[in-house]
């Protein structure tokens, strides 16, 4: 069915299909169909993460990855590069990136500079994960967006950053398609040309949807997750307990045998407050934990929860 959508100039019938399953996950045809037409119009590679798909609460929108300006701009045959980013700081911290592009203007290269600044673009402790670990990469990268919309306004009109974004529906990517008129909504879209995206970098602050995770960087997530998970769980006031405790959760994670069970269990008949200690973890962490990771690792993790909750004993409630 996916293939007899429409056809594309540069994306492939098989190719359909692999977005469809690997990078518009969960959407549905007429969303698909929306997704394609923006990546094929702008020339945007879904596969190669220069164009994503995000689906979150129900809402669809399209955003692109700085690879994804640089791409636009370069096939103009303008496009000579950028400067690296050079920032002004306070005790190390960012508070103001610079970068400049360079364009070949009628045989005269032309240079056009940004600047970022972190006030206006970090999204907060909630939602800044990557922020907060790469702060001079991110902001580098919105400032150099900045600089390319200088340098390619006819290629990249329609980008928007803060406040802007919230417009983002009004020039051709509704950021919901109404399940009662999406086709109408969508029939409209087609129709019209597309004008740009958001960056992910710029559109964080408004609000964040990261793009989708490595598989590299989910599995050090999934670690990560489970050893939160695994802490509460083993919680108590003897060290040696607690070694013991997560040396057998650990264990269980590649062979479940018969004897973890029976020392998990037994720990957690000792200690039965840890089953709100580790699910209050889970529960703090939970949207986090599933917006950054693969399908195939948050499914892990939500059975790795459940292991855990079947070690405590089942309260039955009273009969009055």
């Amino acid at each position: 069915m996916t293939k007899k959508l429409s056809k594309y100039d540069n994306i492939t019938p098989d190719q359909v299909d692999l977005i469809k399953s690997q990078i518009a996950v969960g959407a549905t045809d007429d969303e698909l169909k929306l997704f394609l037409h923006v990546a094929d119009k702008s020339g945007l590679d879904p596969l190669s993460r220069q164009i994503y798909f995000i689906k979150r609460s129900g809402k669809m929108t399209i955003q692109t990855a700085i690879d994804g300006f640089r791409a636009i701009a370069d096939r103009t045959g303008q496009y000579i590069g950028s400067s690296d980013a050079v920032f002004e700081e306070i005790a190390n911290k960012p508070i103001k990136a610079t970068v400049t592009v360079n364009k070949v203007v009628q045989t005269v290269i032309g240079n056009f500079t940004a600047t970022a600044r972190w006030d206006e673009y970090y999204p907060g402790k909630s939602q800044g994960f990557m922020w907060d670990k790469m702060p001079h990469t991110m902001l580098g990268k919105c400032a150099e967006a900045l600089a390319l919309r200088k340098a390619f306004p006819a290629q990249l009109s329609g980008l928007y950053t803060g406040d802007e974004m919230a417009q983002a529906g009004d020039v051709g990517i509704p950021k919901e398609i109404n399940p009662t008129k999406g086709s109408d909504q969508l029939k409209v879209a087609l129709t019209e040309e597309v004008q740009g995206f958001a960056t992910d970098e710029e559109a964080g602050f408004k609000d964040v949807i990261t793009p989708p995770p490595s598989v590299e960087d989910s599995k050090k997530l999934l670690e990560q997750a489970q050893t939160k998970l695994d802490e509460a769980f083993a919680f108590c006031e003897t060290e040696q307990i607690h070694t013991n405790i997560i040396n057998n959760l650990n264990d269980i994670k590649y062979v479940y045998s018969a004897e973890n069970k029976e020392i998990l269990t037994n720990f957690a008949k000792t200690y039965p407050a840890n089953q709100q200690l580790f699910q209050n973890v889970a529960k703090k962490y939970k949207e986090e934990w599933m917006e950054a990771m693969i399908p195939e690792d948050w499914k892990k993790l939500i059975t790795y929860m459940a292991e855990l909750n079947d070690f405590f004993p089942v309260v039955e409630k009273e009969v009055e």
